[in-house]
C-alpha cells in the first residue's frame, strides 16, 4: 500500500488511479454475482462411474449447500481410478456423512482408498449384520477393519436403524426407509437385502437409493407406498437377482440411473431391467455405457448430465435432460 500511496499522491494521477480501483472493484462485483448466478444448484446427485471395465460397484456422491454425503465407493482400484480424481475435480477436502449401504467390497472397499488420499470422513454410518445372514462374499473382520480405519482416523462411528432421518441444509433430508436387522420367520435373507434403503428429498423431487435390493426384500417392500420416488437408482448393478419389476412398479420413476457395467446391463443379467425400463419409456442413463453421471437440483429445473451420450441397450440415448419444475 505504501507504494501505492508515492506513486499517486501527485494530483494528476490521484483521481484516475481512484476511478480505476473503483471500475477494478465493480468489475470483481460483476465477476463474483456471474459466478453466483451461474452456480445456483440447491443440491447435486453424483453417480460416479466405478462400472467402467468387468467391475461393478456403487458410488455415489451429494453436495448440499456446504454439505457432502457419500453412498459408498466401489472397490478400491475402482476408486482409485474414478472416485479419487472426481473429488479432487470438485475440490473436495472433507465428506460429512458417509454410508456403507451393506458390508460388500464393491460398496465399502473404497473407503480407506478416500481415506488415504487426505480426505477427511467426519460421520461413518453402517450396519453389522445378524449371524445368521450369510453369504460367499461377506468377510466381517475384513468389513470392520475397514470401519476401524475410518475410527482410528477421526470418523465418528454410527450404526443408524431403520427411521433414521439427518437434516441437511435447503431443507432437504436424507432417510433410512428400511434396513432389515435379520431373517423373518419363514424367509431368509442374504447379504444385499441387508442394504440400507435411503430416500433423499431435495427442492421437490426424491431419490431413492437401494443399495444392492435383490427379490426377496424387495417383494416385501413393493407394498411400501414410501418408495415412491422420482429419481430411481437401480439396485444391485442392473444385475438378475435384483427386486422384482412389482418393486419398481412400486417405485414408479421418473429417471433411472444405473451404477453397472456394460457387460451386464447389456446381457443376459441386465435383460429384466432394461426391458422394464424401455417398456415404459423411462428415460435412463447407464454408469458403464454414459459414465459419470451429474443431477443438478437448481430452484426452477433439474439437469441430468452424462459424462458420455449413447443410447446403447436403452430406448435411446437422453443424452443431458433439463426438467423444469413442475413440468417435463
Amino acid at each position: 500500500m505504501k507504494g501505492f500511496f508515492i506513486l499517486f499522491n501527485m494530483k494528476k494521477f490521484y483521481i484516475p488511479a481512484i476511478a480505476g480501483v473503483a471500475a477494478l472493484l465493480l468489475l470483481s462485483a460483476i465477476v463474483y454475482s456471474f459466478k453466483v448466478l451461474k452456480n445456483d444448484e440447491i443440491a447435486s446427485w453424483h453417480m460416479i462411474n466405478v462400472n467402467g471395465g468387468k467391475l461393478q460397484g456403487d458410488a455415489n456422491f451429494l453436495v448440499i449447500g456446504d454439505s457432502t454425503v457419500m453412498i459408498d465407493a466401489g472397490y478400491a482400484s475402482e476408486a482409485k481410478k474414478a472416485v479419487i480424481p472426481y473429488l479432487a475435480e470438485l475440490g473436495v477436502k472433507s465428506i460429512d456423512h458417509f454410508f456403507i449401504t451393506h458390508p460388500h467390497k464393491d460398496h465399502y472397499e473404497g473407503l480407506a482408498v478416500i481415506l488415504d488420499s487426505g480426505i477427511k470422513i467426519r460421520n461413518l454410518y453402517y450396519k453389522i449384520p445378524e449371524p445368521e445372514i450369510k453369504d460367499c462374499c461377506y468377510d466381517e473382520q475384513h468389513f470392520l477393519k475397514f470401519v476401524n480405519y475410518a475410527g482410528d482416523r477421526g470418523a465418528k462411528l454410527i450404526q443408524p436403524a431403520k427411521g433414521f432421518r439427518l437434516a441437511l441444509p435447503h431443507s432437504t433430508e436424507l432417510e433410512i426407509l428400511h434396513a432389515q436387522e435379520g431373517n423373518l420367520p419363514n424367509l431368509k435373507f442374504d447379504i444385499n437385502d441387508l442394504s440400507m434403503v435411503m430416500k433423499w428429498s431435495v427442492n421437490g423431487s426424491t431419490v431413492l437409493f437401494t443399495g444392492d435390493l435383490n427379490k426377496k426384500l424387495g417383494g416385501i417392500l413393493s407394498s411400501d407406498q414410501r418408495m415412491q420416488s422420482d429419481f430411481l437408482k437401480m439396485p444391485h448393478h442392473g444385475a438378475a437377482s435384483l427386486a422384482p419389476d412389482s418393486f419398481f412398479e412400486a417405485v414408479d420413476p421418473a429417471y433411472v440411473l444405473v451404477p453397472g457395467p456394460e457387460s451386464v446391463w447389456c446381457g443376459d443379467r441386465g435383460s429384466r431391467p432394461r426391458k422394464w425400463t424401455i417398456e415404459r419409456k423411462v428415460p435412463t442413463w447407464v454408469n458403464g455405457i454414459n459414465g459419470h453421471v451429474k443431477v443438478e437440483f437448481k430452484p426452477n429445473e433439474t439437469v441430468i448430465s452424462p459424462e458420455k451420450i449413447d443410447g446403447k441397450c436403452k430406448l435411446r440415448a437422453f443424452g443431458q435432460l433439463s426438467v423444469k419444475k413442475g413440468g417435463s
